[in-house]
């Protein structure tokens, strides 16, 4: 995978900024701002959703301290005995500090649920199955909390996983049963755990049902804004040459980060730059330029494979990520752009000459933060345009 940027911004007529005429500073404008923004949004998305996985496992916990609460009720009155009270609060509480700090260290982000939603049903249910194998009279704790935290599974992880959990459950229910009478020969309790695990295997697929009716209607729910006026589009897209906007941009390099540290696939980052836009823009007007930025951004768009993704990056930059693409076929893809933008037909005045690109070329290296690829990027740039411009550096 890699990702390219290109830089074309317009200045008003009869100003030349610095920045062309010293490439160092390009070079340095791209990088050090932007640098900052990106890390800082990355890391501030993955803060906020940590805490919000943070307070739903304190319901969670809650949940499973009410369940230790409702069994002291049945030990006070001779339902249940003090070893099996002490076991299974102990597990309880085991579980809570295990899962809490798994949260704490960032454990549960190497998770494909980072939730942990399903290994939190396992443990709950693992630990009623226990108390009501020690203790039957407890059967109708197990029938109520085992419903709720299937409900609370659901609405958190695939549903599907969650009722062949469940599912799963409901048989080892059954299964303890027999074997406590096998040891007890206690008829009068295998008959009361088996209508209990009839009760249950009637119930829970209208349980299913009626979860399903809800997680249906709240994907309507979080349809609904999309059908509202493009708003998230508009918010993602640039208003000039309609391709992904800063803001996209940012979130799909940290993505593609991501994905390459997860699957060990690299990706390369290009920085494009057009040479002497700025002479152009001050030459001719606004809207010429603007025609120009059009035109470059389709054209790009244009050479693009479906999986690839680019964006206007900010005044006149663009990025172009490509997944699954070594250093070698990001140099080709550059070479092949480069050539491209030569053999565009723009109206523009002889003396100006063909419009010509330079492009620094960076492979992400594993593990790296994404902003020093883009530093090298930056500085193959520099090179680029020091060599002669017109010319692709890496």
């Amino acid at each position: 995978m890699y990702l390219s940027t290109y830089d074309l911004s317009p200045t008003p007529a009869g100003r030349r900024r610095e920045i062309i005429m010293t490439p160092r500073n390009v070079v340095r404008e791209a990088l050090e701002g932007p640098a900052l923004q990106l890390r800082g949004h990355h890391r501030t998305a993955v803060e906020r959703e940590q805490q919000l996985r943070l307070r739903r496992f304190g319901f969670a916990s809650i949940f499973s301290g009410l369940f230790v609460i409702v069994l002291m009720a049945f030990y006070l009155v001779g339902k249940l005995d003090r070893a099996t009270l002490t076991q299974a609060s102990t597990c309880v509480f085991s579980f809570i500090l295990g899962f809490y700090l798994a949260f704490r260290t960032r454990v549960n982000l190497q998770s494909s649920d980072p939730s942990l939603t399903g290994w939190q049903f396992v443990a709950a249910t693992a630990t009623m199955l226990f108390v009501v194998y020690r203790a039957p009279d407890t059967r109708i704790v197990f029938g109520a909390f085992f419903f709720v935290a299937v409900m609370f599974g659901m609405l958190r992880r695939d549903s599907g996983k969650i009722a062949i959990l469940g599912a799963i459950a409901l048989v080892l229910y059954a299964a303890l049963s027999w074997r406590r009478y096998v040891h007890t020969r206690d008829g009068d309790t295998l008959l009361l755990d088996l209508l209990q695990c009839l009760v249950m295997s009637v119930t829970f697929p209208w349980i299913l049902t009626l979860q399903g009716h809800l997680q249906r209607l709240q994907k309507r729910l979080d349809v609904a804004p999309l059908r509202l006026p493009d708003v998230e589009k508009a918010a993602r897209r640039d208003d000039l040459t309609g391709v992904y906007n800063r803001r996209a941009v940012v979130a799909a390099m940290h993505d593609a980060k991501q994905h390459a540290d997860a699957t060990g696939e690299s990706f390369a980052i290009c920085i494009i730059d057009i040479d002497g836009f700025e002479r152009r823009n001050d030459e001719f007007d606004h809207l010429t330029g603007d025609r120009v930025l059009q035109t470059f951004a389709r054209t790009v768009e244009a050479g693009m494979r479906s999986s690839d993704f680019f964006g206007r990056y900010g005044g006149a930059e663009f990025v172009h990520i490509m997944p699954r693409t070594s250093l070698a076929g990001a140099l080709a893809d550059a070479e092949r752009l480069r050539g491209r933008v030569s053999t565009l037909e723009l109206q523009l005045a002889p003396s100006l000459g063909a419009l010509t690109v330079s492009i620094g070329v960076a492979q992400y290296e594993p593990k790296e933060d994404v902003e020093q690829t883009f530093a090298r990027a930056g500085s193959a740039l520099y090179r680029a345009k020091r060599q002669g411009r017109d010319r692709v550096a890496c």
